[in-house]
């Protein structure tokens, strides 16, 4: 009975001492704050860049807004909205984070690069531009 009670001692301990946040996940990546805004001016085959803002909140939804700059020609930018919920997906090869819009709107996907840095991939791990993948990322604003 001794022996058990014990047991039972030094396994709720070190589950008490596993819940603590260490900004890292189980990949070792860095483990991104659902919360907060970040932005950035990704590259644009036919425009001036795209500029990404994405606001994440606690609850686990989103706002994106994708601005083309100048895309619609003659100093006009097209904008387009989103809003969802996130997803956080842990892989070997780190964390991502899946925007689910709602039906008829493509899913987003950006791979956590640190806490104050997303970075926007095609799918799960795809980098849309394996020579230079840091032109894709957006940044935490403080």
């Amino acid at each position: 009975m001794k022996k058990l009670f014990v047991f039972i001692i030094l396994a709720a301990f070190a589950i008490s001492c596993g819940n603590g946040k260490s900004g890292k996940n189980s990949s070792g990546s860095a483990t991104v704050k659902m919360n907060g805004v970040w932005k950035g001016v990704l590259p644009a085959a036919d425009c001036s860049g795209i500029e990404y803002i994405l606001k994440l909140e606690p609850q686990g939804t989103y706002d994106l807004t994708v601005t083309y700059i100048d895309g619609e020609g003659d100093g006009v930018d097209a904008v387009f909205t989103s809003e969802g919920k996130v997803v956080r997906v842990t892989r070997e090869d780190g964390e991502y984070l899946r925007l689910l819009p709602p039906p008829g709107n493509d899913t987003v996907y950006f791979k956590t690069v640190s806490k104050d840095r997303l970075r926007l991939v095609s799918h799960l791990s795809n980098l849309p531009d394996a020579l230079a993948p840091e032109r894709y990322e957006i940044v935490k604003e403080k």
